[in-house]
């Protein structure tokens, strides 16, 4: 091609599967560098590996702009300058192995091109499904353990373990507290009395989740508190990789030491 992307179909169906910016594709993909040595593999990351199809002007001499010659069920071989791969698809710096001049060869073949919109459908109707479900097992959990707790905003549950005194702190205030945040099955992913370091931030500055902010905004100096934060105010359908599972409920016992 003129960007220098060089090009070879092993498979070409029937179908023209037209796409456009913000469309899906479904596909496998691994590429090589020129020691053919496999640098990555889709299927050592998901079973169904999608990419977003980007802006056409994003695309010279990247691999997308080989991959939009595609159609579902085609299979084709690229070239691709190291460099502008590295730079344009992956926006990172060339990484210290890769060579001058050197081209990298993918392998890919086009499963499925989904329309951008009925993609995201079938995530938002996903989402909402595991939200309900994480709902109906909070509730479980509250009456199991038998918490007394009133539910806050944005769906957020309170058991006041000690009263505390004065005014609610408020967005703007910088915090003092101690906390131990767990799961539903009581496995501890943060605690700040085994560190013997209080947490201290300016509440409304987005330093945490939106629940946890929202629930230290109901607190007063020297409370004690169980919050249940269903994942909606947490970390989401994402989590936080290695530490908070997807769709994970957060229970903290909280202390609110100071606020000014």
């Amino acid at each position: 091609m003129p960007s220098g992307l060089e090009y070879l179909f092993v498979e070409k169906s029937e179908n023209i599967t037209e796409c456009k910016p913000g469309d899906v594709w479904n596909l496998d993909i691994k590429y090589y560098n020129s020691a053919d040595s496999l640098l990555f593999s889709s299927k050592d990351v998901a079973a169904d590996f999608v990419m977003k199809v980007p802006e056409k002007n994003s695309l010279n001499g990247s691999v997308e702009e080989g991959i939009l010659l595609m159609s579902k069920g085609d299979s084709a071989v690229f070239k691709v300058d190291a460099a502008t791969f590295f730079k344009k698809s992956r926006k990172i710096d060339v990484p210290e192995y890769i060579l001058p001049n050197e081209k990298l060869t993918f392998c890919v073949r086009m499963k499925n091109i989904i329309d951008g919109k009925e993609y995201q459908k079938g995530i938002d109707d996903w989402i909402d499904k595991m939200n309900a479900q994480e709902l109906l097992i909070i509730k479980d959990y509250l009456e199991r353990e038998n918490i007394q707790a009133a539910k806050i905003d944005s769906g957020i549950y309170k058991q006041v373990l000690k009263d505390g005194r004065g005014s609610l702190t408020a967005s703007g205030k910088t915090v003092t507290i101690n906390y131990i945040g767990y799961f539903i099955d009581g496995r501890e992913f943060d605690n700040t009395f085994v560190r013997q370091e209080p947490f201290k931030f300016l509440l409304g500055s987005g330093k945490t989740v939106a629940g946890f902010e929202i629930a230290l905004s109901t607190m007063k100096k020297g409370e004690k508190a169980r919050f249940v934060i269903p994942s909606k105010q947490g970390y989401g359908p994402e989590g936080r990789k290695g530490i908070i599972p997807k769709f994970a409920t957060l229970i903290f016992d909280v202390e609110m030491i100071d606020f000014e």
